[in-house]
């Protein structure tokens, strides 16, 4: 799952449109960058991040090695023969059950994780995605316990709320994640940020 080259990047664009550039520094716990490292080692510095969406319903996920109540969307590496769409639609289908079609490339999040003087680059390739067929039923029951839809104004208030209520940096940085796209291209123009 090496990081997704420059050709993809390319195709994704001309296909679902320039995403917007952002970046941040994120401050991380000790073992929160010992698990990424652990985990992805040398081999990956990214993820591609899918919102499924349903109208302006959004689909979330909780996993066993969150807190209770922390939702967050679905999100994983691209395999080294896939597309950024095909990543998307994989790690969607896994982790929420949902079939699911990416409509728009909205956000190449760059983010420098920080822990002490450890310092480690990421990248976040984050798709927006319609519902297609299926209720929330996740598929990998190892790594996802349960997934639900939620209007995505609730999340907004709620789901960020206790994403950052946690303390985990990597936590902070889906709420900010959430803040960037969820008013920008899930609710419609002018709707309240509060639910209804």
């Amino acid at each position: 799952m090496g990081d997704p080259g420059e050709e993809r990047l390319r195709e994704a664009e001309s296909l679902f449109g320039e995403p917007d550039e952002v970046s941040l520094e994120q401050r991380l716990l000790p073992w929160e960058l010992d698990l990424i490292e652990r985990v992805c080692g040398r081999r990956r510095y990214h993820d591609v991040t899918v919102f499924p969406v349903r109208g302006s319903d959004l689909a979330v996920v909780h996993k066993p090695s969150e807190p209770a109540g922390v939702y967050w969307v679905p999100a994983g590496g691209v395999g080294p023969n896939e597309s950024l769409a095909e990543g998307a639609e994989r790690e969607a289908y896994e982790e929420t059950g949902l079939r699911t079609r990416v409509t728009r490339y909205m956000l190449r999040a760059r983010v420098t994780f920080v822990e002490g003087e450890r310092r480690r680059p990421w990248t976040s390739h984050v798709m927006l995605a319609e519902h297609v067929a299926g209720e929330p039923d996740p598929v990998d029951r190892k790594e996802v316990e349960t997934a639900r839809w939620i209007p995505a104004s609730q999340f907004l208030v709620e789901g960020v709320t206790l994403l950052r209520a946690v303390g985990w940096g990597r936590l902070a940085y889906r709420a900010w994640m959430a803040e960037l796209v969820i008013p920008r291209w899930i609710l419609p123009p002018g709707s309240s940020t509060m639910p209804g």
